[in-house]
């Protein structure tokens, strides 16, 4: 006997409840139930939510579908927008099929067009936007959409609409270069979704994305760090699959930047695989940084095979600009500086003028390439154009980019003061922002510099550190650069020179010496300075290598040694 609607009416209860829980599985079983019981939109609509909170792609398409056709069957045209704009997104997400997500997108705005102001409006201008900003790279019309956006959301006291406007209106000023607008209000918005005031949690995770994705154009890693750790604790039981997805690729730029290869990696390969299998046109940005990784440990086969993949259907929507970045600095690293100039230039020529802060790596890597070539002039231009961006961004890791490449520059014009100096800020500004790598390149490009002005001993002092650093890192042409320069400045006997001078020390080790003078664990260390255990037991090493200490009376000899040296504050 068929049961009652009532039934349905209680299954779809339950269900929701199961929502609020987070428990996908059983909640979209309570709604398949009901759907048996009785065929309604509402419950269609909530049989989709479950499932793409499962990843289930096909659910997904033929519940908002048919919610979709019921909804307009009902002359509900609200309920027909808003279930339009959630396919819109699955076109994009799951399928990378940017005309279709157009196209639904299209028929939300006419539903609504003669509706009075309701939060759909709102949502719908958001979504613009977010397609403004990823498909389009469009940050004015982005900006433009979030704040309009805000006003509906100030109208009808929308509190979840109001921080997702505000995160959209963050991400737009960031892209356009404007940093000190933008992340304020990112911050503001991501707090509220740490909080748990954003009550949505898609839009929580949206906000928290947008967020760590603007940290990364701009380098701004040590902000990212904080954010990462937050958003890594609360995602980290697997309750979430795509913002965890999301957020490890977002978490595996940090640690690529810190130096923790091997983890970023394997978090890399493993979020891939999950998009790839679920939302593939997302996985396009893991393909990429893992081939990045591939390429910085001299892996160019990997490299190539990784960015083939990312180069195809329906990868490419979101993936074939970063694919051409990533080609470009491939050539150069292969030596291949013509093919790096004209992939960066076709990199470049595919930004819009307003998203200047998706401009500085191919403007480094095309500013390196033109002095390959011995391009001066070009090279200074080019390079003129990265100082500008890093001026306007003003972080700190941006600077350092801009002053490496101004090095190179320099070297290159045979400047060599002008360039040791340059160096020496890079140095000083990436060892700061925990960017071992870049910091051992700036530190050999010091040496180049050291080494035409005649100065050996500290030449000798940094290219040690630097060697020291590829090795740790498996970063192979970087090391076996870094070898080369040595044996143009030093005989064999020369190379156990002595550094166990305070100067030999960076800034960070120079923190990190008088941590561990004080007595403090690693874990200790890594909780005061918001950086990994792992990040300080690799400086711990450089110390170690530098004062040429070993074993279990290390750790009070570098005491000792900081005491002797007066690096302990307050002493």
């Amino acid at each position: 006997m068929r049961e009652s609607s009532g039934s349905a009416e209680k299954l779809m209860s339950e269900g929701q409840k199961a929502m609020e829980r987070t428990d996908w599985v059983e909640a979209k079983k309570f709604f398949v139930a009901a759907m048996q019981l009785k065929e309604t939109p509402e419950v269609l609509e909530s049989l989709g939510l479950a499932a793409w909170w499962l990843d289930d792609a096909d659910t997904t398409f033929k519940s908002r579908e048919k919610a979709f056709q019921l909804y307009r069957g009902q002359g509900n045209a609200r309920g027909a927008a808003r279930v339009a704009i959630s396919v819109a997104y699955d076109y994009f997400s799951f399928r990378g099929e940017y005309a279709l997500s157009n196209g639904w997108s299209r028929r939300a705005h006419r539903l609504l067009k003669n509706l009075d102001t309701v939060p759909e409006h709102g949502w719908l201008k958001a979504w613009d936007g977010n397609v403004a900003i990823e498909a389009e790279h469009d940050p004015a019309k982005a900006l433009r959409l979030g704040k309009e956006a805000a006003k509906i959301a100030q109208q009808i006291q929308d509190f979840d609409l109001q921080m997702m406007s505000i995160a959209l209106q963050g991400l737009a000023l960031v892209f356009e270069g404007k940093v000190d607008e933008g992340m304020p209000l990112l911050d503001e918005a991501t707090t509220a979704a740490m909080t748990g005031e954003i009550s949505d949690l898609e839009t929580s995770i949206n906000v928290c994305c947008y967020l760590i994705a603007a940290c990364e154009w701009v380098r701004d890693y040590s902000r990212a760090v904080q954010w990462c750790f937050h958003v890594k604790d609360r995602t980290g039981d697997g309750t979430f699959p795509l913002m965890f997805s999301f957020c490890q690729i977002h978490y595996a730029g940090v640690l690529t930047w810190n130096g923790d290869w091997d983890e970023a990696e394997t978090l890399l390969m493993k979020a891939s695989n999950n998009l790839i299998e679920s939302r593939p046109a997302h996985a396009a940005e893991g393909l990429v940084k893992l081939a990045g990784i591939c390429r910085l440990r001299g892996d160019y086969d990997r490299a190539d095979e990784l960015l083939n993949r990312a180069d195809e259907k329906p990868f490419r929507m979101l993936g074939a600009n970063l694919v051409l970045l990533e080609r470009a600095a491939l050539a150069y690293d292969r030596d291949e500086p013509v093919t790096a100039v004209n992939l960066a230039e076709r990199y470049l020529r595919n930004i819009p003028e307003k998203c200047r802060l998706m401009m500085p790596k191919g403007l480094g890597i095309l500013t390196l390439a033109q002095i390959a070539l011995h391009n001066f002039e070009e090279a200074a231009d080019a390079y003129a154009r990265l100082q500008k961006i890093a001026d306007m961004a003003g972080t700190e890791s941006l600077l350092a980019f801009a002053h490496y490449t101004n090095g190179r520059v320099h070297l290159a014009k045979k400047e060599y003061l002008q360039a040791c100096e340059r160096f020496e800020q890079s140095v000083e500004l990436f060892d700061r922002n925990e960017n071992p790598f870049q910091t051992a390149r700036s530190r050999c490009g010091m040496v180049e510099a050291l080494h035409c002005l005649g100065r050996k001993e500290p030449a000798l002092k940094e290219i040690h550190s630097a060697i020291k650093t590829f090795e740790e890192l498996q970063a192979k042409p970087e090391l076996d650069r870094a070898k080369t320069i040595l044996k143009k400045i030093t005989s064999l006997s020369e190379e156990h020179a002595d550094s166990s001078s305070p100067d030999a020390f960076t800034a960070r080790e120079k923190e990190i010496l008088c941590e561990i003078a004080r007595g403090k664990s690693n874990s200790d260390i890594a909780s005061a300075h918001y950086i990994s255990k792992r990040t300080v037991e690799r400086h711990i090493s450089n110390i170690y290598g530098k004062l040429g200490i070993s074993g279990k009376s290390a750790r009070s000899k570098a005491t000792a040694f900081a005491h002797r040296n007066g690096l302990v504050k307050g002493e």
